[in-house]
């Protein structure tokens, strides 16, 4: 058995860590109100209020449709609001409400809590590197995407 967890890939080592981060997550944010995967989007709202859909689309990378549906149930329950950019009135730019705000504090403190959790035992030095880390991985796989695509434009 112990061989086993040892010979455990990294793939799968990293699938089990976000799962169960997310899994933990998600329980505490659930009490907030929200549904978990809404969190990134009050969380962008709660530092540029006032975009526009698109650019909520954008900066998350989330399909419009999927942050037109996020939208309309943050909307329903009272967490965001709506109003005509004041330029251009066929535009609509996405404002929390004060309710909104509060949301937004309990999530900030759930994901606070939890990332204490996650890093509990490193130190500095081990932080900054994993840290790194991270963003090497996602630029290894941001640049995967586009390689592929050079690739299929020139076999074409």
């Amino acid at each position: 058995m112990e061989t086993e967890k040892a010979e455990e890939g990294m793939q799968s080592l990293f699938i089990k860590l976000t799962h169960l981060y997310f899994k933990k997550a998600f329980a505490l944010v659930k009490d907030t109100g929200i549904h978990p995967k809404q969190a990134p989007l009050i969380g962008l709202l709660s530092c540029r209020e006032g975009i526009s859909q698109k650019e909520i689309s954008q900066t998350l990378r989330i399909s419009p449709p999927t942050v037109a549906v996020s939208i309309k149930r943050l909307e329903k329950s009272g967490i965001i609001e709506r109003r005509a950019d004041e330029k251009d009135q066929r535009l609509s730019r996405i404002y929390l409400t004060e309710e909104g705000k509060a949301v937004t504090r309990r999530v900030k403190d759930c994901i606070k809590e939890k990332e204490e959790a996650v890093f509990r035992g490193f130190s500095e030095s081990e932080l900054c590197l994993l840290r790194r880390f991270f963003l090497q991985m996602i630029q290894n796989l941001e640049d995967d995407g586009n390689e592929n695509n050079i690739e299929r434009q020139n076999k074409g």
